[in-house]
């Protein structure tokens, strides 16, 4: 992105191949929501108006309950942000985490 403040990025699963119509929802860092978008073919999200400055939270939903994500923080200070790229976490890495801890 060009304009600062905007909100770009990709969604993959572990294998790296991209994810459509996931649900990508921004929230403030009062939890209140101010941007949603879904995922296109490709995995692309992008919002289409900057965020006012400030601590936000990124948070990503499968409708279809097949992936995972981990939600990403982030603060917003009139700069252009890079684009984000989302992996979904693998079943495996998940089970790992449940037996042995946070890895």
């Amino acid at each position: 992105p060009e304009a600062p403040n905007i909100i770009t990025g990709i969604i993959k699963d572990s294998r790296g191949n991209p994810l459509g119509n996931i649900l990508v929802e921004v929230k403030d860092n009062e939890g209140n929501p101010v941007r949603a978008f879904k995922t296109n073919g490709l995995g692309q999200f992008a919002s289409a108006t900057p965020l006012t400055n400030g601590d936000y939270t990124i948070s990503f939903d499968d409708p279809k309950g097949q992936h995972k994500f981990d939600a990403i923080e982030f603060t917003a200070s009139g700069t252009v942000i890079l684009p984000i790229e989302v992996i979904s976490i693998d079943t495996r890495e998940e089970l790992k985490k449940s037996l042995f801890g946070e890895t």
